[in-house]
């Protein structure tokens, strides 16, 4: 039985957010689970604020093995989980979580896959290792906590945060021995290998190329051709960030390839074993 077919023994996973009606996670997810041939099915629904404990609640109601979890929920499901199941470091310590399983016998896990997903993104498109690296991230949210825990763990050299409100920033760096917050970004970009925009800026949710998404997060003069550039942002696929870093020569990758490395690693959780990033991505280009 495949998840085009559901039947009573078909296990659900879903996204919730809100918005979700833009989410590439169920084409991604589905596909996936159609290559592997397990009997899992992947939704969206649409979870507005204050509902996210019902959410959780419905888990063991309706039996539902995994959820994603976007905006604007993954700070409120990383304290609700920590109150009622297990939490591991990540979450604790970012206060974030992307990824919750719901175990056989019942209990309830979270854990965050963005940062890990960035990271091997990168390595997987580009020649830049994340080891020993200076890194520069844009954005003090979710994803960026996510995203610097990820790089300290993955040996970076030093990681240096920028973003319009510095005490945001601040209670992301002081976790980290070598993370700190700047607001030189002139400096900081010359002397990183690695840029990565967490900030929703040059996002446009047709996908569309107009006024909006051609605006980037930073002075795109600053980069030159020996960045790596990663936007978190995946509509457009090139955003303004990205469009003017191929312009100079720069390595870049796209929000796209973060999305289904983010993906596979959820797979991992649920069902223990990560899925074809590649299948993942061409089947998002498919629908787009």
């Amino acid at each position: 039985m495949t998840s085009r077919n559901p039947d009573s023994g078909t296990r659900l996973a879903a996204v919730i957010g809100d918005p979700v009606a833009q989410s590439l996670s169920p084409i991604i997810h589905n596909a996936v689970f159609e290559s592997l041939k397990v009997n899992w099915l992947y939704l969206a629904f649409l979870v507005e604020a204050g509902k996210v404990k019902d959410a959780l609640d419905a888990m063991a109601v309706f039996g539902i093995a995994g959820l994603s979890v976007t905006m604007p929920h993954k700070n409120e499901v990383a304290r609700l989980v920590r109150e009622i199941g297990e939490i591991d470091e990540i979450v604790r310590v970012t206060n974030s979580a992307n990824t919750v399983m719901l175990r056989q016998d019942g209990s309830m896990f979270a854990t965050n896959t963005d940062g890990q997903g960035a990271c091997n993104a990168i390595e997987a498109n580009s020649s830049q290792k994340i080891a020993k690296s200076r890194v520069v991230v844009l954005g003090a949210g979710g994803t960026a906590s996510a995203v610097v825990y990820s790089l300290i763990k993955n040996g970076a050299a030093e990681v240096v945060i920028a973003n319009r409100t510095p005490a945001n920033a601040e209670k992301i760096a002081q976790n980290y021995e070598n993370c700190r917050v700047s607001s030189n970004l002139d400096r900081e970009v010359a002397n990183a290998e690695i840029i990565i925009n967490t900030t929703p800026v040059g996002f446009n949710p047709s996908g569309e190329q107009n006024s909006k998404s051609v605006i980037a997060p930073i002075d795109v003069t600053l980069i030159n051709a020996t960045h790596t550039v990663l936007d978190a942002v995946y509509r457009p696929l090139e955003t303004g960030l990205l469009g003017a870093a191929k312009k100079v020569g720069a390595q870049t990758i796209d929000g796209l390839e973060m999305l289904v490395h983010q993906a596979s690693l959820q797979q991992e959780v649920w069902l223990g074993v990560r899925g074809d990033t590649d299948l993942m991505r061409r089947a998002a280009l498919d629908r787009q």
